[in-house]
């Protein structure tokens, strides 16, 4: 009786091997529901995608104002480790330990990247390698039974956690870039006013002209610190205090439209960048 089991037991293995590799897995405990060949095939494509992603991440890097900065030596780092989940991955697999929360490791790390890669889009073959990457990573996931949504608040880690504006890099980087234009179009517009104003020459003159001299030193410093990725509301605070005394005078002192108009102009690009970094400001009226 008993070598009759064991031959039907042999039989019944032989069988789910046969019609459904699926079922065999789920028979001998395995936590996937194909058959070893296409799993590995399924990891190796991931590892092999990762390599192209890798080297034009890099190239892409080296060619942007991310290039020898921390925020690049972040985004590495968040590679490396990936890279070191899916070999772990891959070793269990081979020595048939592979579980799901293996899977989850993988795809935490990816989400990372991912965070980055949404944020902050860098050439058009970087973005497709990690598009494709990320779709292998979904196979991966629907293999294991991972449920999985990328950008959850959980893929959120120092690459953004400590960024204080709400848009993309680039995006604020526009705003900044319009204030120092619109900064140079009212200083020159000003400087012709207070020529043909009862204030050239005159104390009053150089107070205005200290305002704006401040006003610009925050808004550089404003900058640099943005480039550096170290930017903060408080920053952002000292250029709007230093725009308030300009303000003041502008309502006090009318001089011509073009000088008023500029500074309009201006004041709605700072309190842009005031929602922009969650700084809440109200002008003196």
């Amino acid at each position: 009786m008993r070598r009759k089991i064991v031959l039907f037991a042999f039989t019944l293995v032989l069988v789910l091997m046969a019609v459904c590799p699926e079922a065999l897995g789920q028979v001998l405990g395995e936590p996937y529901r194909l058959n070893d060949k296409e799993v590995a095939r399924i990891i190796r494509q991931v590892e092999k995608q990762s390599d192209s992603f890798r080297k034009s991440l890099h190239d892409a890097l080296n060619r942007s104002r991310f290039d020898k900065t921390r925020r690049e030596e972040d985004i590495n780092d968040y590679v490396k480790e990936f890279s070191k989940q899916t070999s772990r991955l891959h070793d269990n697999f081979d020595h048939h330990k592979s579980t799901a929360p293996d899977v989850e490791t993988v795809l935490d790390r990816a989400a990372r990247i991912d965070v980055f890669m949404s944020r902050h889009p860098l050439t058009a073959r970087a973005q497709r390698d990690w598009s494709a990457l990320r779709a292998n990573l979904d196979e991966l996931a629907q293999t294991y039974n991972v449920t999985w949504r990328w950008g959850r608040d959980s893929a959120r880690g120092p690459l953004d956690s400590d960024i204080p504006y709400r848009l993309s890099d680039k995006e604020v980087e526009q705003i900044i870039h319009r204030i120092e234009n619109e900064s140079d179009k009212f200083r020159s517009s000003l400087d012709s006013a207070l020529d043909k104003s009862r204030f050239n020459g005159s104390r009053r003159e150089d107070d205005i002209n200290a305002f704006v001299k401040e006003f610009y030193s925050e808004t550089k410093r404003l900058h640099d610190h943005f480039d550096a990725h170290k930017s903060t509301g408080a920053d952002v605070q000292s250029v709007l205090d230093r725009a308030a005394r300009i303000d003041d005078f502008m309502r006090r002192y009318r001089l011509t439209s073009k000088a008023q108009n500029d500074w309009s102009t201006l004041r709605t690009n700072l309190e842009e960048l005031a929602r922009v970094y969650n700084v809440t400001w109200r002008w003196g009226f």
